[in-house]
């Protein structure tokens, strides 16, 4: 739980604040203004203390592109089903190889939903003689250490050809990072 966790409360979180800041600095350049409106007059008798004001404006909106970048980055990485940043799905297959009677490991994808959401699917070339049940509860158990809480993990034969279901070659990389 926590702001930490949630895109949405993060993101409403840095609106706040910038809210606050935006309040503070509309405050300043306002006193500016009421305070030396008789000050530093243009040839038309207008104060230059009156442009605080749109000065204010531009360097807010430049405070809010800036603040946003990073809740529009990471929103558009979870609707593009990326991989988490933290994730290497290198090390994600060497661990699902490294399960016993594991002999290949293709076609992984790790993806989020949501900052605490995260999805695997692999598929996985056994041995002859693999205890299916044993091979796929090592996998969920790899899947839950890199924090992926739902899994779909098939199972193949030595041998079998995957090919004609399109994700390539055993032991080829099919990554989908959409970063």
């Amino acid at each position: 739980g926590g702001a930490g966790s949630s895109l949405a409360l993060r993101a409403a979180m840095v609106h706040v604040i910038g809210d606050i800041v935006q309040s503070v600095g509309v405050c300043v350049a306002a006193a500016l203004i009421w305070a030396f409106s008789d000050r530093w007059l243009d040839a038309s008798g207008v104060s230059y203390w009156y442009r605080v004001d749109p000065v204010c404006t531009y360097l807010f909106s430049l405070l809010v592109l800036y603040s946003s970048y990073g809740t529009m980055s990471e929103a558009v990485h979870l609707l593009m089903a990326g991989v988490p940043l933290d994730i290497n799905i290198s090390e994600v297959r060497s661990r699902l190889k490294a399960i016993p009677c594991v002999v290949g490991a293709h076609d992984v994808h790790v993806w989020a939903l949501s900052a605490s959401k995260r999805n695997m699917w692999a598929h996985l070339t056994v041995s002859a003689g693999a205890d299916s049940a044993s091979v796929l509860h090592a996998a969920q158990r790899a899947a839950a250490d890199f924090g992926c809480d739902h899994t779909c993990f098939q199972l193949e034969g030595e041998g079998t050809v995957c090919a004609a279901l399109h994700c390539g070659p055993p032991d080829v990389a099919h990554d989908h990072s959409h970063a």
